[in-house]
């Protein structure tokens, strides 16, 4: 039988993803301009919405890990941007059209979500991380 090879790519943000972000952001700001509460009771929501969206921009913009790495044997080799080497376990991934998202555990506690869509990650690159997810998949069915 033919051995699989390693599965490897630079992760970087995905602009798709960051400009829904700052949409959403913007139609919930929207919304409470809009809606009958006091202006001062706006301004709060307003704020805190903004502040929420622009955290949620920063973290997601610095993500901990830039390259990936999924071997053959099964696991995941996460390296960070000081050159560091993590080993990543698979909580999840889910595949919904052109979007796959990889839950990954990393250490006792901490886990991450890696979303790769078409800005971020190659068509070939996916394409194979599809096939290997669904064959992991099967496997985990049988036993």
């Amino acid at each position: 039988m033919k051995s699989v090879p390693a599965i490897a790519f630079d992760y970087r943000p995905s602009r798709w993803l960051m400009f829904g972000i700052g949409l959403a952001t913007l139609l919930a700001v929207l919304a409470i301009a809009v809606c009958g509460l006091s202006l001062w009771f706006k301004l709060a929501l307003m704020l805190a919405a903004l502040a929420y969206a622009g955290q949620s921009l920063w973290r997601f913009s610095h993500p901990p890990f830039t390259q990936i790495m999924w071997h053959s044997a099964g696991h995941w080799r996460l390296g960070d941007k000081e050159g560091g080497e993590h080993i990543g376990e698979l909580v999840r991934a889910v595949t919904l059209g052109m979007l796959i998202v990889l839950v990954l555990k990393v250490g006792a506690k901490a886990t991450v979500a890696l979303p790769l869509l078409p800005d971020n990650c190659d068509a070939e690159t996916r394409r194979r991380l599809r096939v290997r997810l669904a064959r992991a998949d099967s496997v985990h069915a049988v036993e």
